[in-house]
């Protein structure tokens, strides 16, 4: 583990690699580990009170789990099809996107069903159909990689407007003015509510980061970003998985953790409030 910058941060990441989930503390030594023996991760949310929910998918449970601080299993919903993101809500109910289903899905603790939208698709391949699902004060939204774009629903889920992404797009916070930031295979680009391109971060403006595939992503309350740099699909150790930036494309954190995680592909940092996430402020990050 090597960590360089003027930043620390205490965080969790789900680690596809060898399917796990891995807590590290502000030096980078391993806090904790949760072996997924049932499938792979790519989105996990450290709880108010100690427990932590992901998704998981491809080894006999697709769907969603909440265990505590011990790992005894406290919730589980199981579905048919991919599960690449799930995002705990302020009254307890849990988002999840089924990406076979192509369905934003949101559920209770006790696993009924409150609400389900559609989600159209006119790419090419069922695999491609989602990836990240959020929702916020005012609606809900997914990526969807194989058709390049990203849907906007309201509350409802009344189908919004669409806006036109990079190829293969993964992770998409809102900004309190309603831009949204979004990642893709070699970088990220930030968009206003008209869809008009106003930053975008590339492999070239950090290259001692050597981004390989920018999947999750976290706005931190002073603007900064925290990103994954995936190194899935032959990638391994050719970059640095997780770092932080300013909006000036300034590099104020990396964690070089190939040594003990090959593949971060989401990740929570524990010294951040979760609420704004929770969908309270108007944009929900």
């Amino acid at each position: 583990m090597k960590i360089t910058g003027t930043q620390r941060h205490p965080f969790v990441c789900a680690e596809t690699d060898k399917r796990r989930l891995l807590w590290f503390d502000v030096a980078g030594n391993v806090a904790r580990t949760v072996e997924l023996p049932y499938g792979v991760s790519y989105e996990v949310w450290p709880l108010p009170d100690g427990a932590t929910l992901f998704c998981h998918y491809g080894l006999g449970s697709d769907g969603v789990s909440i265990v505590d601080e011990r790992d005894n299993l406290l919730f589980r919903y199981e579905t048919k099809g991919e599960i690449f993101s799930c995002q705990p809500l302020p009254n307890g109910n849990i988002l999840l996107g089924e990406v076979q289903g192509r369905c934003i899905t949101e559920i209770d603790r006790k696993g009924q069903l409150v609400l389900k939208i559609p989600v159209d698709y006119t790419g090419d391949s069922p695999h491609n159909a989602m990836r990240m699902v959020r929702k916020h004060a005012g609606g809900y939204y997914a990526v969807q990689p194989g058709s390049q774009e990203i849907a906007m629903f309201d509350l409802a889920g009344k189908p919004l407007k669409r806006y036109a992404t990079r190829p293969d797009t993964f992770g998409a916070v809102l900004r309190p003015n309603g831009n949204l930031i979004y990642t893709h295979h070699t970088g990220a680009v930030e968009i206003t509510p008209d869809g008009t391109e106003i930053w975008e971060l590339k492999a070239s403006d950090v290259p001692e980061i050597g981004i390989q595939w920018l999947l999750g992503l976290q706005l931190l309350p002073n603007g900064n970003l925290v990103f994954c740099n995936w190194m899935g699909h032959g990638c391994h150790r050719k970059g640095i998985p997780i770092f932080e930036i300013t909006p000036q494309k300034q590099v104020v954190w990396a964690v070089d953790c190939t040594d003990i995680a090959e593949e971060p592909a989401n990740l929570r940092l524990l010294d951040v409030p979760l609420a704004p996430e929770w969908g309270l402020t108007s944009s929900g990050e």
